[in-house]
């Protein structure tokens, strides 16, 4: 756990890169935060009002997501987008690609999380005609504006071909969805029944293209209230 809160409280301070570098089991020296960057993050904690704590934990449940990607996919580099940097930012949860070795793309990972005591009608309602969506192309200008930006270190040409040839390509997408199962559900036959209709929404015959992750907890809020806790005692150890 001390691990899990070092870590997105350097995602609450805009450090990607270095938790990046961390996760590839590279050393790398923790880069400096202002007390502005510190003073804010631990405000995003707070929640004065109960609409505020649903979003805090939404957003904490992404960068911890953000975290358990990299780690379920160890010594595979993925290029992903910065996870948000506030609660009540809107956009892909996730996004990370990884590439062969001629620079080409060999898989898109697309994530939705969602923290939420109503698991089911949450991923029926909301995550599955999401996916629908992206899998129909509907979001494919987004997922262009996106993943270019992951490729900077490649020339203009060798972009050209990946805009061109790999991402409008189903076959090479990765859907992601977490979700937060109820206390008294979350054996393995409960949690399978919460991913039903996934093959509905991502077709086809290979089942990892369907990824399903489950954070289950006796009472996810009072788990978000402690984490926040430790999270703001770690940021104030980051102070200069």
């Amino acid at each position: 756990m001390d691990k899990l809160v070092q870590h997105v409280g350097m995602l609450m301070l805009g450090h990607h890169r270095y938790i990046e570098t961390i996760l590839a089991a590279k050393h790398g020296t923790g880069p400096p935060s202002t007390d502005r960057m510190i003073d804010r993050a631990q405000k995003q904690l707070s929640i004065p009002l109960i609409e505020n704590r649903h979003r805090r934990d939404g957003w904490l449940f992404q960068l911890m997501t953000w975290n358990s990607l990299r780690m379920e996919h160890t010594g595979v580099d993925i290029l992903a987008n910065a996870p948000h940097t506030n609660s009540g930012q809107h956009g892909i949860d996730g996004l990370g690609i990884v590439l062969d070795s001629g620079n080409r793309i060999k898989t898109i990972f697309i994530a939705e999380d969602k923290y939420t005591e109503k698991p089911r009608p949450t991923i029926y309602e909301d995550v599955w005609p999401e996916f629908k969506l992206f899998e129909e192309g509907e979001f494919d200008a987004i997922l262009t504006s996106n993943i270019s930006s992951l490729l900077r270190h490649l020339s203009d040409d060798e972009v050209a071909v990946v805009l061109a040839q790999d991402i409008t390509l189903n076959t090479n997408r990765v859907y992601r969805a977490g979700i937060t199962p109820l206390p008294n559900r979350s054996v393995p036959k409960h949690r399978k029944k919460l991913f039903k209709d996934f093959d509905k929404c991502v077709t086809g015959a290979n089942h990892l293209r369907r990824q399903g992750v489950t954070f289950s907890q006796p009472d996810i809020r009072k788990f978000m209230d402690d984490f926040s806790l430790a999270l703001s005692d770690f940021l104030e150890t980051q102070r200069p």
